[in-house]
């Protein structure tokens, strides 16, 4: 599904538009965002985008996939070396709680152009699902066995953040769907993925602690799923607020 959410970037950003990606990772968005260009109606003018990762590993991976009007730059996201106002948009997806957000949140607003946009993105599992169960029940997992860990910053707390900033929420700050699809996915495949941290959820946590919190989540699947490799299907969505930066900057 990530053509279409591409597409609903480059078409929101607008045609031609500059745009940069913080923790563009392995380029699961901004490559769909760069190629969908002039293959949309509303966009006559592909996208460029400067992605920034502190991982040299993902920025080698996306390297051999680059395309002339995609730029990659290793670097640390709170410490970005761009100018004012340098940008028409701004997209963070499954980033921001590794940093301090508060910082990258004013850093975005001043390097996107007075009535740019700034895109806060992320994935949404259905809650009723067998695997929005296990997700909840992580976190459940985190919350009675952490000793002391500074969670992460959720998405409510992001669009709060950015508003109190100045950024200027498009629909109050709700979180519109850009694409929902059906996939198929086992209790395991969702352990799994947890576990070997392609979750963004389990990042923040340190080895020990995430050792303990499977090792329950492992005994919650086992008591609610006979077959844990049985498929099952599962509503997912991507969604993102959309803010508008000032025309006046706060406190210029």
């Amino acid at each position: 599904m990530s053509p279409r959410i591409g597409e609903a970037i480059a078409s929101l950003a607008g045609a031609g538009a500059r745009i940069l990606e913080v923790g563009v990772g392995t380029g699961r968005i901004a490559l769909p965002t760069v190629s969908a260009g002039s293959d949309l109606p509303t966009v006559s003018a592909g996208s460029d985008v400067v992605g920034v990762d502190l991982s040299a590993e993902m920025l080698r991976a996306l390297a051999g996939r680059e395309q002339p009007n995609l730029a990659l730059v290793r670097g640390d996201i709170t410490r970005l070396p761009f100018c004012s106002n340098a940008f028409d948009a701004a997209v963070c997806v499954h980033v921001l709680h590794l940093v301090d957000s508060r910082t990258v949140l004013a850093d975005l607003l001043r390097m996107v152009r007075p009535g740019g946009v700034i895109f806060l993105g992320r994935d949404w599992v259905d809650p009723a699902s067998f695997a929005g169960a296990l997700r909840n029940a992580f976190r459940q997992a985190v919350v009675d066995l952490a000793e002391s860990i500074d969670f992460p910053t959720g998405a409510r707390g992001l669009v709060q953040q950015l508003g109190e900033l100045g950024g200027e929420p498009v629909y109050d700050g709700e979180e519109q769907v850009a694409v929902e699809w059906q996939t198929a996915l086992s209790p395991r495949q969702v352990l799994d993925g947890i576990r070997s941290r392609d979750d963004a959820e389990s990042w923040v946590l340190p080895d020990d602690l995430l050792k303990r919190v499977m090792s329950r989540l492992d005994a919650f699947a086992a008591d609610h799923w006979s077959d844990l490799d049985s498929s099952q299907g599962v509503t997912r969505r991507f969604v993102y607020s959309r803010f508008r930066v000032p025309d006046k900057r706060p406190g210029g």
